[in-house]
């Protein structure tokens, strides 16, 4: 059975949803859809968006602050994290705040890719200064809303690359090997 994962905007919050994708004799048929996980916070601007799959199976979900610094670092709330959930939607075994919370402390992560070697990276979106490239481990805090870019405090993780947010805004990444590959806007 094939699955077909979206993330949309409501009028109440984001939410990541799916249906079964089937092929017919007329081509592919799109399924009934069926709710993931809802109750992403939801704004304007830094809406997050991205799903990847990972090696281990489950569903990477990137969600922005939706405008709410504060739920960036608060590990009960949806919002500036990566989740990791299973693909039917509950919190993957082994997750380190016990939910679907995988990582904190992000604004508004654009990409997710793993390289061969399994490390998983993410392409994240700076607010005045710096745009970053993480490299993404379990449990760790990215520092946002306290820092944006290198802050040298054990606290957080720093990320890998930074650049200024003029340069070139970050999009979608894709990993092949050990290499990296960015887009930008």
């Amino acid at each position: 059975r094939q699955w077909l994962y979206g993330y949309h905007g409501t009028a109440a919050d984001n939410r990541v949803v799916r249906a079964t994708v089937d092929s017919t004799a007329d081509g592919w048929r799109l399924g009934a859809v069926e709710t993931v996980v809802t109750g992403i916070p939801r704004a304007n601007t830094h809406n997050g968006g991205r799903i990847a799959f990972g090696p281990d199976g489950m569903v990477y979900i990137a969600t922005g602050d939706a405008q709410n610094v504060g739920a960036a670092q608060d590990p009960e709330q949806l919002g500036g994290k990566i989740l990791r959930l299973t693909p039917d939607g509950r919190p993957a075994p082994g997750n380190p705040f016990g939910n679907a919370v995988y990582s904190l402390g992000h604004r508004n992560v654009q990409g997710l890719a793993w390289t061969a070697d399994g490390t998983m990276w993410a392409s994240e979106f700076g607010q005045n200064s710096w745009d970053e490239l993480n490299r993404i481990d379990a449990g760790r805090n990215y520092g946002w809303p306290a820092v944006e870019g290198l802050a040298g405090d054990e606290r957080f993780r720093d990320p890998v690359a930074v650049w200024p947010t003029a340069e070139a805004s970050p999009s979608g990444i894709a990993a092949v090997g050990e290499t990296v590959f960015m887009t930008g806007l």
